[in-house]
């Protein structure tokens, strides 16, 4: 037997996290599966919910039966509403675009399976996450994935050293066509479902401000889109608009507008047609945190605001606690409430988030 270690992986019903166990077996691994149910209890929000539906469970329990291992389905709903839904419906009411994926990694997903995992006495935490990680005598270095397509290490940036020493990603060094290649060899249904692509807690046909606001059950206030000054629509609530949104404005300017400021005091969301003005020079982030555990000493640095967007050069300053970022290049529609993540290279060093842009 290659590897004695017991362990716990998480399974989502997906491929990356149906590969992740099959390599761990493999590899002579005592492997449990665990799988989070994250459902709401009212059909309303859990009928069309991505997170562990019908279909992504009985790919989970199909998985496990191929691979002989055992099995647990833990509820985190409770936990998963408190920690996660709920603070970021009231980032929504108050005009701010949160990612909430950064706080679950943290607050519930890994949280729940380190504690499982401690309860069984398995050695490490194993998901279908595409980064990568280092052991070092200083502590365990993130790194992006190899496919940079696919790369997730931007929503890990919260996870601490006491986390990341218990945890591995099995298919960190594989590119998607390969992961794939591997389910399809093992049989598992999982080697052909498409990825995920929405929010895991959002009801059709309306925004995922909309959906955590009915849960929460907040109220809000409709408002009016300003351009040059003067109103040209209504709206119904700022928490259904982000900045640099042009889409599903429903204005009639006659050249295509986007959202460039939003006033949660006021309700006014004010309009420009000129993207330029949707640029900024610095923002300031709060709540960092440096995986290593201290402030990198150089103040150079790469720095990604959005999960779909390009890492820039940036420099970064201490401002009352929290850090000034410049970015070499001006960068589009900036928005409180994302996380900002640095790198240096491929290396995660730390993030926080993101709390006012000039």
């Amino acid at each position: 037997m290659k590897n004695a270690k017991k362990v716990v992986v998480a399974l989502s019903g997906g491929v990356d996290s149906s590969v992740a166990a099959a390599l761990a077996k493999a590899d002579g691994c005592e492997v449990v599966g665990v799988t989070l149910r994250l459902k709401h209890p009212d059909p309303e929000f859990s009928a069309s919910q991505l997170c562990a539906s019908k279909n992504d469970e009985d790919a989970v329990l199909q998985t496990c039966a191929k691979l002989g291992i055992e099995h647990h389905f833990i509820e985190g709903f409770a936990r998963f509403e408190e920690k996660v839904l709920r603070p970021a419906a009231l980032e929504y009411i108050c005009g701010r675009t949160p990612n909430p994926c950064c706080d679950c990694n943290l607050l519930v997903k890994f949280g729940m399976l380190a504690e499982f995992a401690e309860q069984i006495n398995a050695d490490e935490v194993l998901t279908g996450h595409y980064a990568k990680l280092e052991r070092t005598p200083e502590g365990t270095v993130l790194y992006r994935g190899d496919d940079l397509r696919k790369d997730q290490s931007y929503f890990l940036y919260r996870l601490d050293q006491r986390i990341l020493s218990k945890v591995r990603f099995p298919v960190g060094n594989l590119e998607k066509s390969e992961v794939r290649r591997i389910a399809a060899g093992y049989g598992f249904v999982t080697s052909d479902k498409p990825d995920s692509q929405d929010a895991c807690f959002q009801v059709p046909g309306e925004s995922f401000g909309e959906t955590l606001r009915r849960l929460a059950g907040l109220r809000y206030t409709r408002g009016v889109f300003i351009y040059n000054g003067k109103t040209v629509g209504r709206h119904k609530g700022i928490h259904n608009y982000t900045l640099g949104q042009r889409k599903g404005l429903n204005v009639a300017l006659g050249v295509p507008a986007y959202i460039s400021r939003i006033d949660p005091d006021g309700g006014v969301i004010e309009l420009v047609t000129d993207e330029k003005k949707l640029e900024c020079s610095s923002f300031l982030v709060k709540n960092v945190s440096w995986q290593s555990g201290s402030r990198p000493e150089s103040d150079e640095m790469d720095v990604q605001v959005r999960y779909r967007s390009r890492a820039v050069r940036c420099r970064i300053a201490e401002e009352d606690g929290s850090i000034r970022v410049f970015p070499a290049v001006p960068l589009r529609a900036v928005t409180p409430g994302q996380a900002a993540v640095f790198y240096n290279g491929n290396r995660l060093l730390g993030g926080g988030v993101i709390e006012n842009v000039d």
